[in-house]
């Protein structure tokens, strides 16, 4: 009866242990078929020429912004919040977040990761399995990736036609 109590207390407090919450490949899809690195940079470029700064979540101010027909982009920085108020002085941006709210999911967030990012410890949101020069849409909540991978395509074309 001891070894059962104990075996139980073992489990119970294995059960207890947080668990470190890790990507994988399964939260993220490498679309450089769908937009290359210079298509992104370029749409990158175009938001911030030919848009407005404006605030869509809690965690960044005055986002690089610009509404596209039927729906809106968004630009993050690539130093998170160490960069809260989206300066392109103190960083780059290495997230085109799609915002559709027709859509469900109403976001999408398209990364890019650029040569030597994946050694720099500021740039976020790059995990382990991502390469260099490659953009990738990154799953959102517990939405099916392959479905989010298949409505992408829309966004990204009607971006790419814009800035033609």
């Amino acid at each position: 009866m001891k070894i059962l109590y104990r075996i139980l207390i073992i489990l119970f407090l294995f059960s207890c242990i947080e668990k470190e919450d890790k990507q994988t490949s399964s939260d993220f899809r490498d679309i450089t078929y769908m937009i290359s690195t210079l298509e992104f940079e370029a749409i990158k470029t175009y938001i911030i020429n030919n848009g407005d700064r404006e605030d869509y979540s809690n965690m960044y101010c005055h986002s690089p912004h610009y509404s596209f027909e039927d729906f809106e982009t968004y630009l993050d920085p690539e130093i998170g919040q160490a960069n809260i108020n989206c300066d392109p002085e103190i960083s780059d941006f290495n997230v085109i977040v799609i915002r559709d709210q027709n859509s469900d999911p109403q976001y999408h967030d398209l990364l890019i990761v650029r040569n030597g990012d994946i050694e720099n410890d500021q740039i976020i949101r790059i995990v382990s399995g991502m390469g260099e020069e490659k953009v990738y849409l990154l799953k959102y909540y517990d939405y099916d990736l392959n479905t989010m991978l298949e409505n992408v395509e829309i966004y990204i074309n009607k971006m790419k036609n814009k800035i033609e």
